[in-house]
């Protein structure tokens, strides 16, 4: 559904690169992580470890799926109109259940391998233990709850229509806002006014605004007339743009 870009001086890719070919996802029991599937290839989604995939639900006529009961393995691949973003469970033999949220691309075979999470130790009985502050995982926790217009822990959540100037071309409209302790979230709506197709890039809009570290969009192309969702994630600072 989403690859988010980086704009830090570490360079990291917060979504699986299409061309990495191994996405290895860390996950709990009920968590959703995003992928890149192949729209025309078979995907592998295996478990890091000696646990084994038992078990998988996906709704009908979207995917077909492949036990490979050797190494407890699944290959799946999108059925010809499922749609472009489409999600899935598993669960592995440990009883960890995951939801995939996973985005068609026009891609080689993929390998999801999902590495779950080990337990804390809890090294005094007495002493709280504070979870230390990810800031990969925030960014991307953060992503997936703007992705699907959700409350998330942590951010509070606005609703407004800001218009902002960036090209003749297009119609931007600032909706949303998510405020939290370190970052802020903010999605835009996109809407091509030309006659023709446009063709966006994420880099394009990395400088769009200061101290931005994340950026996505939710379609690439837009038809003539057509809108989509533009996802940045900022340093929270006292500035107030929109």
């Amino acid at each position: 559904m989403i690859r988010v870009l980086m704009a830090s001086l570490s360079g990291l890719l917060l979504f699986p690169s299409a061309a990495a070919g191994i996405q290895t996802l860390t996950v709990h029991d009920g968590a959703s992580v995003t992928a890149i599937i192949s729209s025309q290839e078979l995907t592998r989604v295996s478990v890091e470890g000696a646990q084994r995939l038992e078990k998988v639900w996906a709704p009908a006529g979207r995917l077909s799926i492949q036990p490979e009961g050797a190494h407890g393995d699944i290959f799946i691949r999108p059925v010809v109109g499922a749609p472009a973003t489409l999600s899935f469970f598993v669960r592995d033999s440990a009883g960890g259940t995951y939801t995939i949220i996973a985005e068609q691309r026009d891609v080689p075979s993929e390998t999801i391998l999902l590495k779950p999470e080990l337990p804390a130790v809890q090294t005094h009985p007495n002493r709280s233990q504070q979870k230390p502050f990810s800031y990969v995982q925030e960014i991307k926790r953060l992503m997936l709850a703007m992705a699907l217009d959700r409350e998330t822990k942590g951010f509070t959540k606005d609703t407004h229509e800001i218009p902002v100037s960036l090209w003749e071309e297009t119609s931007i409209v600032h909706t949303n806002t998510y405020t939290g302790s370190h970052f802020l979230g903010q999605i835009y709506k996109i809407t091509n006014l030309t006659g023709q197709p446009l063709t966006f890039h994420e880099q394009e809009f990395l400088p769009f605004m200061p101290d931005t570290r994340a950026v996505a969009l939710h379609h690439f192309t837009l038809p003539a007339g057509a809108s989509t969702s533009l996802f940045i994630v900022r340093d929270k600072t006292k500035r107030t743009e929109p």
